[in-house]
């Protein structure tokens, strides 16, 4: 089980009158080895997860505060076993969480296909990368979550789409970043490469100074963009480009 967080509290702002301060973007690129359990991206007011448990749990919750609605956690699971305690569709999905592991909507991982206007399946963990795109529209109370192969252009079309009011969840200041955890299967998971925006489009990165996930090394990160000072409170982009983390040992 593990957890990968950018450093320093994102500013939110849930306590003025507009919606659109909730508005956030971001893009990022990551592997899967092995179906272990699977991999999260999350928005929480806090970094402390030692309570939480790994397999199914996916380092997020635990048998006692899973579905609290205190716990003001939005997760989008990259889930690769079948929880059936958390009515998971398949072994292979992607799905938005909110305050627990039952998942507000969920679908077979999958991208649209611009080429061919269709659905096309996507396999998590091929250990192919793969690239996700998270978007809140605050104005619209619209979160879209997209997936492609790493070489693919954004699909057209999201894989899934919900309406929902994050002023509900969120706090003035959250931190954002990534859970992980594995069952009884050995697995590794990867974030790659990682681009996060509080106001418009979180910022295109270079695909090509991406780090190898087969062996990694030191040299891999000597090209990539550093990882930004803190950020101020009017800090809107926050990208952080040197991201390879194996979220387990």
């Amino acid at each position: 089980m593990g957890q990968a967080f950018y450093g320093f509290p994102i500013p939110f702002n849930n306590s003025t009158n507009s919606s659109n301060t909730l508005s956030f973007s971001t893009s990022f690129v990551f592997s899967i080895n092995a179906p272990g359990h699977g991999l999260t991206f999350l928005i929480s007011p806090s970094m402390d997860f030692t309570q939480a448990m790994p397999s199914q749990f996916l380092g997020l919750f635990n048998t006692t505060n899973n579905g609290n609605s205190t716990n003001r956690i939005l997760a989008v699971e990259f889930d690769t076993v079948k929880s059936t305690e958390f009515l998971d569709i398949d072994d292979n999905h992607v799905g938005i969480d909110v305050n627990g592991l039952v998942s507000v909507e969920s679908a077979p991982a999958a991208f649209f296909s611009n080429k061919q206007s269709k659905n096309i399946s996507l396999k998590l963990s091929s250990k192919d990368p793969i690239r996700a795109w998270i978007e809140y529209n605050g104005v619209e109370r619209l979160l879209n979550v997209t997936l492609a192969p790493l070489d693919t252009s954004k699909p057209k079309f999201p894989l899934l789409s919900r309406k929902m009011n994050l002023s509900e969840i969120f706090m003035e200041k959250m931190y954002v970043g990534f859970s992980a955890s594995t069952g009884n299967i050995t697995s590794s998971h990867y974030v790659i490469g990682w681009s996060f925006s509080r106001e418009g489009k979180a910022q295109d990165f270079d695909l090509s100074l991406l780090p190898s996930i087969s062996t990694p090394s030191p040299s891999d990160f000597d090209d990539l963009d550093p990882i930004p000072d803190p950020p101020s409170d009017s800090a809107d982009d926050h990208n952080l480009h040197t991201c390879n983390h194996n979220l387990y040992d």
